[in-house]
C-alpha cells in the first residue's frame, strides 16, 4: 500500500506541474494548535485519543491553556484550508508560487492574525472576512504518544457572509 500511495501522490504532482490557473477553496478556517500533552489534560478536559469533536462549553478554557503553558505549533487548518495548502505544496515543486486562495470567516483577533501568517508561509492568499462579534475558529490538537484528539471550536468559521466575495480583493481572486 505504501508503494500505491507514493505511485497516487507522484500521479497527482505530475499533474499539478501542467497547472495554469488559480486554484481557490472556501471553507471553515480553523487555526489549529498543537501541542505534546499528558494524559492528565485528556482527562481533564473528558477527550478520547483517536477522536475529533465539536468543542463543548467545557472545552473552552483548553486553546488558552495550551498556548500558555505548552509549546505549541500553529497550523493553518480547516479541511479545505488543508487541502489548498497540500496544492500549493504540490506546485511548489515546479516554482508555480501564489497560485492558490483561500477564503472563510474568522473572528478580528490574534488568532486570525497568526492565521493569515501561518496560510501566508505556505504560499496561500488568505483572504478571510472579519467577524467582528465572534473569535476565530481553532482547532486543539493533543498528542500523546504519537496518537492524537481533536478538538474544534468553529467559532467565526460558520459566519461567513456571500457579500464577502464583492469585496475588490475577492474579485481579483
Amino acid at each position: 500500500t505504501v508503494i500505491h500511495l507514493r505511485q497516487s501522490i507522484n500521479q497527482s504532482i505530475n499533474i499539478m506541474s501542467k497547472f495554469e490557473g488559480k486554484l481557490m477553496g472556501m471553507g471553515n478556517p480553523l487555526l489549529d494548535i498543537s501541542a505534546n500533552v499528558g494524559q492528565d489534560v485528556l482527562d481533564k478536559y473528558d477527550v478520547k485519543l483517536d477522536s475529533a469533536i465539536l468543542a463543548e462549553e467545557k472545552h473552552q478554557p483548553l486553546y488558552k491553556e495550551l498556548v500558555e503553558k505548552y509549546p505549541v505549533q500553529y497550523i493553518a487548518g480547516g479541511a479545505t484550508q488543508n487541502s489548498i495548502r497540500v496544492a500549493q505544496w504540490m506546485l511548489n515543486k515546479y516554482e508555480k508560487t501564489g497560485m492558490t486562495a483561500f477564503m472563510g470567516s474568522v473572528g478580528a483577533d490574534s488568532y486570525a492574525k497568526q492565521l493569515e501568517d501561518c496560510a501566508g508561509a505556505d504560499g496561500v492568499l488568505a483572504h478571510y472576512m472579519k467577524d467582528e462579534s465572534t473569535p476565530t475558529g481553532t482547532c486543539a490538537a493533543l498528542i500523546l504518544g504519537g496518537e492524537r484528539a481533536l478538538v474544534a471550536n468553529l467559532a467565526a468559521a460558520n459566519n461567513f457572509k456571500p457579500s464577502h466575495l464583492e469585496t475588490e480583493k475577492a474579485k481579483e481572486i
